[in-house]
């Protein structure tokens, strides 16, 4: 990229004039001071698009958070769209951009891998991955509500599977339950910025849990959160607001909705057997 105002090369995220900081893939890679050092503020959403729309309509992003990263891997992240955010916790947060399906990122977390093997990248025991879904047509302001309604009936479960199969759940996700992605129950709150899946958000799950280990562990996460996303829609959204139920065995519509919860709840943790059964 350069400068659209003279001839010298241009930051690799912005148009202004930069200089060669680090090497990218044999070349120099250029950066302005704020993109090779600086950092926007906590609450900073990264609102850039990666990836072509796919039908399904699922998107995801990721919140990356590391306890060391070079100017190297600063170079890449950025090259990857990602924003350098700043967080008391960790060394730098790097929020993703939107991702339209899981395609487009696969080749990214195989350049973090390199990193992490070269020591440009370090993810500590305090990082954790973040890992949101979201999708174009079905999650929205209006069927979050539906969710955090029926919070309790569409996840405890899961949660309680995981505990049951605690030798595999590090392995899975890459760390076990932690105060800041931690264990939920019939009494957990549904906006709990804690919860290991919290609902807070108007357009995305958040999977707080995942901690980035290599390529491969995160997209085995990725691809089951991706099919958690997809049974949630198929299994409960779309009949959140039927007009038809048997009042023969449903006395309301709540319980009927209830009912179509724990059917979710129970694909969700078949879902996790099998995810975990390949570990």
């Amino acid at each position: 990229m350069k400068n659209p105002i003279c001839n010298f090369p241009g930051c690799r995220q912005c148009a202004t004039v930069a200089m060669p900081l680090a090497r990218r893939g044999g070349r120099n890679a250029y950066m302005c001071d704020f993109h090779a050092h600086g950092m926007a503020g906590y609450n900073s959403d990264n609102n850039r698009r990666h990836g072509k729309v796919k039908n399904t309509g699922d998107t995801f992003g990721w919140e990356f958070e590391t306890s060391y990263s070079d100017l190297t891997a600063r170079s890449e992240f950025i090259a990857a769209k990602f924003l350098p955010t700043s967080d008391c916790t960790v060394d730098v947060e790097y929020k993703s951009p939107i991702f339209n399906g899981l395609n487009s990122i696969s080749k990214t977390f195989t350049t973090f891998d390199k990193l992490i093997t070269n020591g440009n990248l370090r993810v500590g025991d305090n990082c954790g991955t973040h890992t949101h879904y979201g999708n174009r047509e079905y999650i929205n302001r209006e069927t979050m509500d539906y969710l955090r309604r029926f919070y309790h009936s569409l996840f405890v479960p899961l949660c309680e599977k995981m505990q049951e199969t605690s030798n595999k759940t590090a392995a899975f996700w890459g760390r076990d339950f932690t105060y800041y992605a931690d264990k939920i129950d019939r009494y957990s709150n549904a906006l709990n910025h804690t919860n290991f899946i919290n609902l807070q958000h108007n357009n995305t799950i958040e999977f707080r849990l995942c901690k980035y280990q290599n390529a491969e562990q995160m997209m085995r996460v990725a691809r089951f959160i991706k099919a958690v996303g997809n049974c949630i829609i198929e299994n409960f959204i779309k009949h959140f607001n039927d007009t038809e139920i048997d009042t023969r065995r449903y006395k309301n519509m709540t319980e009927y909705r209830k009912h179509k919860a724990q059917i979710t709840a129970n694909k969700i943790v078949k879902l996790y057997e099998k995810a975990i059964a390949e570990i």
